[in-house]
């Protein structure tokens, strides 16, 4: 893939305002919604804890006074005043540390309420693509799924534990001291309020450019796991045409890209966060100025009240420093939830809805057209006609159609003209989970898990139907025996990387194994004699008979001495159904498929 193609990654998905998406937070708060008995506590909690915070600071100014106030000249009244300056002491720690325990309880009611959010909310996602149809995953690489369901989901877990709870706290915080400075002296809290208009300022400007940033982070790190997902994937090819440098320094670019987006967010906030010390040092000149001019000459400085202005100054800065801390979590989170209810929002199978079907008796295409795009036509009018205990092959030149009709009769598409029809019912009529479970299919290119090969064959679906009772049964009945018997822990052996340890021939008789274990009514067999050595061709063949015998089958090969066997083959050439016969007849007919089975044979195969 070229570096161009990456770099397009980088462009967010969709426009994005810099303001808050009101409809979008409603939409993350929903799965907090089964828990607002906890958010409940932990908003009362939250309440009393700011309130004890924003008491605690009149308290110590009053104490100040006293103790500026008192003559300490070892007299009984001295004496007397320091037992109440202790007894007052003690009592603002006591309120300090109740504010220390209602936040520690409230930090850990809201940690909790956004696990069990963001559990809820990642299982949605990830069985939200589960069922999403087949052409979605055409448009959609392997990385960015991942990053939908993982990263995403991660970053809106910020919002869940450390944005709403948080956020109202200090709001309250704010309101409590902003009460609190007028009760002291609102004149004084008038002049401080001047600098609002720069704060505000500066707050804008780090919300509009941070916002910017985040997205370019989320892009590129969607670009960074694709990125390393198809590396990991394709290593052998990397290594096998000696690309590993270009593809080194194709990661190295992209992950320059990345630290430059991450960079500019901290510069972005080293900036508000510099501005914010500035306007505190500012207010503290402006607390000071205004005591001076609002008190009378004659009343001396307050020297109590500007202890507790400067206190409440120390205060108010820290919640205005964590809301914007707060809004970049918030921004975060939103350009997050945006990318995954993208996912969500789209139209997914639905499973459920039809009618049951327990078997299949009979298959027809009645004059099918299907284009994967636009109209760009695949199969040109196909009529084709299966029946029960039929064995029947598709043949052809690539493209020609048939892995398509196999993608059509398990409804990863549907067809834009004419009908395919089961039991004489349209097959859209049918639940999509009872259809798909009717069809046994081996891939030309087995999809192996890193678990047991026990567990890879039954997939915690075996039915006891037929000759497939077990696992056991499957693996005897395709001859896997000898895959079997190589490891000391036999079917419990774990497989990783794929089945890479595993043989093309051993990964296809796994396969076949599992098809045998799920026993359903039409067995599919997809190219699955391709790239394999001779020896395992033979095992493979004699497995493929014995599973076609009387049973429904449809099979796949470009090599026709596979398909001998079969009762019935039908050639399809440029998506129409041009000739159809058994092995004999066709040769005699001495078209499309003969030429192929001569082009063949002389070649080897």
């Amino acid at each position: 893939m070229s570096d161009a193609s990456y770099h397009r990654d980088y462009e967010p998905e969709r426009v994005v305002a810099t303001g808050v998406d009101s409809t979008l937070i409603r939409r993350l708060l929903h799965y907090m919604g089964p828990y607002k008995g906890m958010i409940a506590v932990s908003i009362v909690l939250l309440l009393f804890a700011k309130t004890v915070e924003v008491v605690v600071p009149i308290f110590i100014g009053r104490l100040s006074e006293r103790i500026l106030e008192t003559s300490w000249d070892g007299s009984e009244l001295a004496t007397q005043t320091l037992k109440s300056i202790a007894v007052s002491g003690l009592w603002i720690v006591a309120m300090l540390t109740l504010g220390y325990l209602l936040d520690a309880i409230n930090i850990a009611l809201k940690h909790l309420v956004g696990q069990k959010a963001l559990l809820t909310l990642r299982q949605k996602v990830f069985d939200t693509i589960q069922r999403m149809p087949i052409a979605f995953f055409d448009g959609q690489s392997v990385g960015r799924l991942m990053s939908r369901s993982i990263h995403d989901v991660d970053q809106i877990n910020e919002l869940y534990s450390e944005g709403i709870v948080p956020l109202l706290g200090n709001l309250l915080l704010l309101t409590g001291i902003f009460v609190g400075v007028c009760y002291l002296n609102w004149k004084v809290t008038v002049i401080t309020l001047l600098i609002v208009p720069g704060l505000w300022w500066l707050t804008r400007r780090f919300r509009y450019y941070q916002r910017r940033c985040f997205e370019q982070i989320r892009a590129i790190i969607s670009a960074l796991n694709t990125f390393v997902q198809e590396q990991l994937s394709g290593i052998s090819t990397i290594w096998g045409f000696g690309s590993h440098e270009r593809e080194r320094k194709q990661f190295e670019e992209i992950n320059s890209d990345h630290y430059t987006a991450n960079i500019e967010t901290i510069r972005n906030f080293a900036t508000f966060a510099a501005g914010i010390e500035f306007f505190h040092s500012l207010v503290l000149v402006m607390i000071f100025a205004g005591l001076v001019l609002v008190v009378p000459m004659q009343d001396g400085f307050q020297a109590g009240q500007f202890f507790t202005f400067s206190l409440y100054a120390l205060m108010v800065f820290r919640p205005i420093a964590d809301l914007a801390e707060r809004y970049n979590v918030l921004q975060s989170a939103m350009a997050s939830g945006q990318r995954v209810f993208d996912i969500l929002d789209r139209e997914s199978e639905d499973h459920e809805t039809g009618l049951g079907l327990d078997g299949i008796e009979s298959i027809s295409f009645d004059a099918v057209w299907f284009a994967y795009q636009d109209e760009n036509w695949i199969l040109h009018g196909l009529n084709l006609q299966i029946n029960k205990g039929d064995s029947l092959a598709l043949v052809g030149m690539t493209g020609a159609g048939k892995t398509t009709i196999i993608s059509l009769l398990l409804r990863f598409y549907d067809v834009q003209k004419g009908a395919i029809r089961v039991n004489g019912r349209d097959i859209r009529d049918y639940k999509l989970r009872d259809l798909r479970r009717q069809f046994s299919v081996v891939l030309q290119d087995p999809v192996l898990f890193s678990r047991s090969l026990a567990d890879n064959i039954a997939l915690g679906q075996t039915r006891e139907t037929g000759l497939a009772e077990d696992v056991e049964a499957a693996v005897s009945y395709v001859g896997m025996d000898g895959v079997v018997a190589k490891y000391t822990d036999g079917l419990q052996h774990c497989i990783h990387g794929r089945g890479a340890s595993l043989s093309a021939g051993e990964r296809q008789l796994v396969s076949l194994a599992r098809a045998c274990a799920h026993a359903g009514s039409v067995y599919v067999l997809d190219e699955a004699t391709s790239n394999i050595d001779s020896e395992s061709e033979k095992r493979i063949r004699l497995a493929m008979q014995k599973i076609v015998g009387d049973r429904t089958s449809i099979v796949i090969a470009h090599r026709l001495s596979t398909v001998q066997h079969v009762k019935r083959i039908a050639v399809l050439h440029e998506g129409r159904l041009v000739e159809e016969g058994t092995h004999d007849g066709l040769l005699a007919q001495k078209g499309i498929y003969e030429k192929l089975y001569r082009l063949q044979f002389s070649n080897g195969h």
